[in-house]
């Protein structure tokens, strides 16, 4: 899997303070007896793979697996937020038999992560990323917003975006991230990380490019920097430091689309009679509206196509205001690099040349939700804003 690197980083803000009166927050699912007797029963059924009906009991058992950390309601909240992809992109001068064309394969993934820790209440995403997926070209882009940026969440005012998924569940962390990129998102990623460590394992380990050495201040692990084959604990120390780094939460998110992107990588290469048990390790550490059916069908479309992964952040400074430290939306720069993300370019690429039907699309990048300054070029030179 080839990738590359777009985006701009920044100092990184504080952790975010309190939600406020809110009495129904969102609490990701945490293992129970019930889920460790569901993973042991997916084992079971696995071994019955060559029978038919087996085979589809399999495959509900993984499905009740990877919507395990939601309850009914949210389930049924989540499937009225998510929306299918926009049909295919034409000029205003296509003609009718192009402008019926089939829609693009190209969809919108939200993937957050949760920093709820044991016995915490609340749970705030600590990953907040978008992904758009082309199973026709095996482009793939993950775009990384920061937990801080400002925005107004319906109900609940001015907050930092990472206080969606807190307030809403997973149906309104997707309202949020969707109406600041400016598209429609079909699916929902909820990550575990500390719960990565045994798919990594089972994988062999990821590489990826560590782009600084640090040692982490609460594992005690200690990585060089360049690139380099992680073990499980390794990869979760790599996507979880933000105080040795020197660009905190910045770094921490070029981090998890490192590791995202190692994963996938050594999905993709593995042998697809070993997809059924990976989807099965997957499920261990994701909550997900995708079936694994659909899981499967995505790796096989991407390993038939190759990959080639763009990696970006969000343009963005830091900013404080009312005591409080946030993220701000270079509004300018956002709408065009979710042009290129749109039209599945380079989203580094300043020069690149965009085509007429994302460059006129209003919605791409529009961040309505957004309440950091529209005038931010003094803020930007305050914040120490840095192009890396």
């Amino acid at each position: 899997m080839e990738e590359k690197a777009a985006g701009k980083l920044t100092e990184s803000a504080e952790r975010p303070g309190s939600l406020g009166d809110s009495t129904e927050e969102y609490v990701p699912a945490r293992w129970t007896r019930k889920k460790i007797a569901l993973t042991a029963a997916i084992g079971v059924v696995a071994a019955a793979l060559s029978i038919g009906c087996a085979a589809a009991l399999y495959l509900h058992t993984l499905d009740l697996a990877l919507t395990g950390g939601m309850d009914a309601a949210q389930q049924d909240d989540l499937a009225e937020a998510l929306q299918p992809p926009k049909p295919r992109a034409t000029a205003p001068e296509a003609t009718a038999e192009e402008a019926d064309e089939p829609a693009s394969s190209a969809y919108y993934v939200a993937i957050l992560g949760c920093d709820a820790r044991p016995n915490e209440t609340i749970a705030r995403s600590d990953v907040t990323m978008l992904a758009r997926i082309d199973t026709e070209t095996g482009i793939v882009h993950l775009v990384s917003v920061p937990r801080d940026m400002m925005v107004e969440i319906e109900g609940h005012g001015i907050q930092k975006i990472n206080a969606a998924l807190a307030f809403g569940g997973p149906a309104g962390a997707v309202r949020a991230l969707s109406a600041f990129a400016g598209v429609p998102i079909t699916h929902y990623v909820e990550l575990r990380f500390e719960q990565l460590v045994e798919l990594v394992d089972r994988l062999g380990g990821v590489t990826v490019d560590v782009p600084e050495g640090f040692t982490s201040d609460t594992s005690g692990i200690t990585l060089a920097a360049g690139t380099q084959t992680l073990s499980g604990e390794e990869a979760l120390a790599f996507a979880r430091e933000r105080h040795a780094v020197s660009s905190g939460d910045f770094s921490r998110a070029a981090a998890q689309r490192a590791i995202i992107s190692a994963i996938a990588d050594e999905v993709l290469v593995s042998p697809p009679t070993e997809l059924p048990a990976l989807v099965g390790s997957l499920a261990s550490c994701v909550t997900t509206d995708y079936t694994a059916a659909e899981l499967a069908d995505t790796a096989l479309a991407l390993k038939d196509t190759g990959v080639t992964v763009y990696s970006a952040a969000c343009p963005s400074y830091s900013f404080g205001e009312g005591g409080i430290s946030y993220v701000g939306t270079m509004y300018d720069e956002w709408r065009a690099m979710m042009q290129r993300v749109d039209a599945g370019l380079d989203p580094a690429d300043e020069s690149a040349e965009i085509p007429e039907p994302q460059a006129s699309d209003e919605d791409l990048g529009a961040a309505t939700n957004a309440r950091s300054p529209r005038d931010y070029s003094g803020r930007i030179d305050q914040a120490g804003f840095k192009d890396n």
